[in-house]
Order: C-alpha cells, then sequence, then structure tokens
C-alpha cells in the first residue's frame, strides 16, 4: 500500500495541477488580457463619467419612463444622500447597489463620509454619561467642551493614522447599536460518581448578553437560554417591566435577570502620563452593571477590547481582558 497514492494520482491524471475540462466548452473560453478583471479603486474610477440611467421600459417600443433622480444636479444629489448617510449609514452604503454613478458617489464622495464619521463618533460616550441606574450623570457645565474636544481629537486622528474618512469609519474603533454582542463559554462538569454513574461528564454552555445604547446606557444578562430565545426580548422595556420578578407568565420573563448598566470607550484621557498616542488609547470599553440578584448595591466591572472576526468588517468583536465583581 502507499501512503502517497493521491500525489501520483495528481501527477498522473492533472500534470498542471488543474482540473479536467470538458474539451466541447474549452473552446473560445479563454479571456484576453484586457478582460482581466479590474482592482476595486480602478472599477469605481471608471464609474466617473456614468449617468444614471432610467430604466427600461416594462414593454418593448413604448417611451421609457422618467428618471427624476437622473435630472438632479450634482450638488443637489449628493445633500441627498448626506441626508440619508446622517439618518441611517446602512441605507446610505445600499444606495451604491442601485447604480454605477450612485456607486461612485457613495464611496468616493469623502465630505459625505465626514458627516456619517463625525456623528458616529459623537455618538461614542469616552466618558460615563449614565449611572449604573441609567440616570444622568450631573453635568458640570462642561458639556460643549466635552464635544468641542471630541471632535478636535476626531480631526487629529484622520490626519496622523486615516487617510480619510471612509477608512476612519472603517477602522476605527467603535460600538454597534444595531443588534447585541454574545459572549458563549463551554465548559465540562462532572458528574457524580455514584455506583449508577461513574465518569459522566457534562457540557455546560452558557451566555452572557450585551446590548449598548448611543445615550450611555447598557444591559446585561446571564442565562443558559439560547440566543433565538433571549435577543429579541432584550430591550429596555422589558427589562423595566419585569423588574423584581413581575410578570413572570410572560413570554419575556428572561429579562427578570438582566441587569442595568453603564459603558464607555477609553480614550487618551485614560493614559495621563502621555507613554501611549491618542489612536493607542482607543479602542478598550469599560463597563459597569448592578450587582445580582438580591445584591444590588454591588458592582460588576468588565473590561473588554474591540478586536476583529473574519475579513469583511473590522472592530466587531469584544474580548474579555477583565471582569470585576
Amino acid at each position: 500500500m502507499d501512503d502517497a497514492v493521491d500525489i501520483l494520482y495528481k501527477k498522473k491524471h492533472f500534470p498542471q495541477g488543474g482540473l479536467p475540462v470538458n474539451p466541447s466548452r474549452a473552446v473560445g473560453t479563454a479571456p484576453a488580457a484586457q478582460d482581466k478583471p479590474k482592482a476595486l479603486k480602478e472599477l469605481i474610477a471608471s464609474f466617473a463619467s456614468l449617468a444614471i440611467q432610467p430604466a427600461p421600459p416594462a414593454i418593448e417600443g413604448t417611451p421609457q419612463p422618467p428618471c427624476h433622480l437622473a435630472e438632479l444636479p450634482e450638488e443637489i444629489l449628493v445633500h441627498i444622500l448626506r441626508d440619508v448617510a446622517v439618518a441611517d449609514v446602512a441605507d446610505f452604503v445600499r444606495l451604491a447597489q442601485v447604480c454605477k454613478r450612485l456607486a461612485f458617489l457613495v464611496t468616493t464622495e469623502d465630505q459625505l463620509w465626514k458627516q456619517v464619521a463625525l456623528r458616529s463618533f459623537s455618538e461614542m460616550p469616552y466618558q460615563f454619561r449614565r449611572e449604573i441606574t441609567w440616570e444622568p450623570v450631573e453635568d458640570d457645565g462642561d458639556a460643549e467642551q466635552r464635544a468641542a474636544d471630541s471632535v478636535a481629537e476626531t480631526m487629529l486622528l484622520l490626519s496622523i493614522k486615516y487617510t480619510s474618512w471612509a477608512r476612519m469609519f472603517y477602522l476605527r474603533p467603535r460600538i454597534r447599536f444595531n443588534g447585541c454582542y454574545v459572549s458563549t463559554v463551554n465548559y465540562w462538569s462532572g458528574g457524580s460518581s455514584s455506583a449508577w454513574n461513574t465518569g459522566a461528564f457534562h457540557l455546560v454552555t452558557y451566555y452572557r448578553y450585551l446590548r449598548f445604547y448611543r445615550s450611555g446606557a447598557a444591559i446585561s444578562l446571564l442565562t443558559t437560554s439560547e440566543p433565538r430565545n433571549v435577543v429579541h426580548h432584550l430591550t429596555a422595556e422589558l427589562l423595566e417591566l419585569h423588574r423584581d420578578g413581575a410578570m413572570a407568565h410572560l413570554p419575556s420573563a428572561i429579562m427578570q435577570s438582566a441587569l442595568r448598566g453603564r459603558w464607555r470607550l477609553s480614550s487618551a484621557a485614560d493614559h495621563l502620563d502621555g507613554d501611549v498616542s491618542a489612536s493607542e488609547a482607543e479602542g478598550h470599553l469599560f463597563i459597569e452593571t448592578e450587582g445580582v440578584g438580591r445584591y444590588h448595591y454591588l458592582q460588576n466591572m468588565m473590561h473588554l477590547e474591540l478586536q476583529t472576526a473574519g475579513k469583511g468588517t473590522k472592530n466587531n468583536k469584544l474580548a474579555w481582558r477583565g471582569f470585576l465583581s
């Protein structure tokens, strides 16, 4: 028996390392050199001179339906795109799928991404804005100054680390508000060592759910219930409804164990000694929540770090750095 038979088979039947080709389909299918796929930047740049095309007529030979969007001046169209970007960045990005002209504007119009980035990072609290019980933190009268400092720091990071507003929105650490973060923990638990059950082990799985709000409030829930039974109940309204074990007969009773809390991201203010740059100081998340059960006077403090999972996005994962109760 030859343990390298797979290598011998490939050398015999596929000497060039390729797959067999049907001869009837191989004639005339080799792409020419100019047909090679373009890089993304080249592809987007080729859309610069294109206009928005109306939809084709429903019946061949009939007049083409009007396209009011194609008749708008460029500055009016950009203004509409800016309003969409400020209202919902997901809808703004999806506009690039409509036609090549909108794909060019969405991708290359840096002033649009400036509005998106400034709005998004102004929503990130770099100081606690709420108490653990969700009451607003007492204002010391410097709210306007803090907002101005946040904008100034964003402008500074643009010049020293990011080459465009779009790259800043894509790469700079930020918390997502269109869902929740789920931590899955598995561990083995030893069974009872009786005469009928020796050496048995049980796989135990539990989940920690975290949801964040732009106001600086947060919800934390530790349970063995699976995400499909929890995620759609993870709201501030249901947390208050089930406070102190109320309404236990409802399907959302899982929220009886949910805890109120607050959150903030790290900034250069966390490194007063100046040994860390502004860009290196970002990316850490601090959460404080109520205590569990009857120990509401205690605190849970979580320290996490924004990391990346997968290739299609950035800063979409939280990694544990510490937990203190």
